[in-house]
């Protein structure tokens, strides 16, 4: 997103990621890649217009840098969104709208109609593409190392327990 946004004056990134609940996913994502200009999670509330809204820091950033990226996680800022939705999936979770078109709306709507400058948007939402692409080696060593360590723990009488890796 940061090359797309960069790639164009006034570009905005939008990326949305999965966290219907948690921002943990689009956190880790902006702490990563360290080019990330704004990060809405759901544990953290947030409003659009006003001082200290979001569309002013955007303001702000563009006129700063000329390019900004947003990660927003999908339960981030429901509560904005006029219209709930009460249905349920097949799961039994309750279906969320799709903020990140909402929000891509949002952000086209204001500064079409504050006129201060134009910008250029470009909206990324790689869900699929994220739980489609084939583990690499790392990947499956990894795994094969948990496997093992919860089959060791559990073979020698440990239960309530969790493997992982520390300080690596």
């Amino acid at each position: 997103a940061h090359v797309e946004a960069e790639s164009s004056e006034n570009c905005i990134g939008l990326v949305k990621l999965m966290g219907r609940y948690s921002g943990f996913i689009a956190m880790y994502a902006t702490l990563a890649s360290r080019d990330v200009d704004c990060c809405l999670i759901p544990e953290s509330p947030f409003y659009l217009e006003g001082k200290g809204g979001l569309f002013e820091y955007m303001e702000k950033r563009l006129k700063e840098n000329g390019h900004m990226v947003i990660v927003i996680a999908e339960g981030a800022g429901q509560e904005l969104l006029t219209e709930s939705l009460d249905e349920k999936d097949a799961s039994g979770n309750k279906l969320l709208k799709d903020v990140g078109l909402w929000m891509s709306h949002k952000i086209k709507e204001h500064f079409a109609k504050q006129k201060k400058m134009s910008i250029n948007l470009k909206y990324i939402d790689p869900t699929y593409m994220i739980r489609a692409i084939p583990s690499n080696a790392a990947d499956n060593v990894y795994c094969t190392l948990l496997a093992q360590s919860a089959v060791h723990g559990a073979m020698a009488g440990f239960t309530g327990f969790t493997v992982g890796l520390v300080n690596g």
